[in-house]
């Protein structure tokens, strides 16, 4: 057995679904959300930004259906942020010995002002591996090969060791998230009777709001 390696990539999807966008757009020009009054400005300070609006607006508030949602008045309607950040891109196995449970772990970190919050998962993958945990324990249980990836953190979406495929849901929060982190333990044994080569995959992880 040579090397066994993990790669990841970063994909960041937006994601407001049963909501309803409007804005005016141009060649130059992008408002995702206007205001009926007659005035305004931008006021400034040292510590302080202030947008405010001169005049009566009416029917201000949130109004929801089964498949719309209004957010009436002055910046009722605001562009939420989400973002999703690892702290490594890279996890190596090295050489591990033969009916040896060898593993390596990255954090990944969310934060979102979304109210419906987020779903962190795996979107595609490519490359090469070991055999995929079938059982929930990667563990060489009758010293066979195995490879999976276990979740933990507050939001995680599983306990048990699972394989690594497209559309595996690691971890969901359902309000909005400073930075909520979730830890991904990836997890291999080889056998006697693995292979000799070199293993390589490349892991897309998409975060999405709810």
């Amino acid at each position: 057995m040579r090397v066994i390696k993990v790669l990841l990539a970063i994909s960041l999807v937006i994601s407001l679904p049963n909501i309803a966008w409007a804005a005016m757009s141009s060649t130059n020009y992008y408002i995702y959300s206007d205001s009926l009054d007659y005035g305004g400005d931008l006021a400034t300070s040292t510590s302080n930004n202030l947008q405010d609006s001169v005049g009566s607006e009416i029917a201000i508030g949130d109004t929801t259906s089964t498949s719309y949602e209004v957010k009436a008045g002055y910046q009722g309607m605001k562009i939420g942020t989400l973002t999703l950040s690892l702290d490594s891109n890279t996890v190596d196995f090295g050489k591990p010995a033969a009916n040896v449970l060898v593993t390596s772990s990255l954090v990944a970190t969310v934060n979102t002002d979304s109210d419906s919050g987020y779903t962190l998962s795996v979107s595609s993958i490519s490359g090469s591996s070991l055999i995929s945990v079938s059982d929930g324990s990667v563990d060489g249980s009758g010293s066979t090969e195995e490879y999976g990836l276990k979740v933990t953190g507050n939001h995680s979406a599983y306990a048990d060791d699972r394989a690594i495929v497209a559309g595996l849901i690691l971890s969901s929060n359902f309000s909005p998230a400073v930075n909520d982190q979730t830890t991904l333990i990836f997890k291999a044994v080889r056998s006697t009777d693995t292979v000799i080569q070199n293993y390589s995959q490349n892991i897309i992880l998409t975060v999405a709001a709810n």
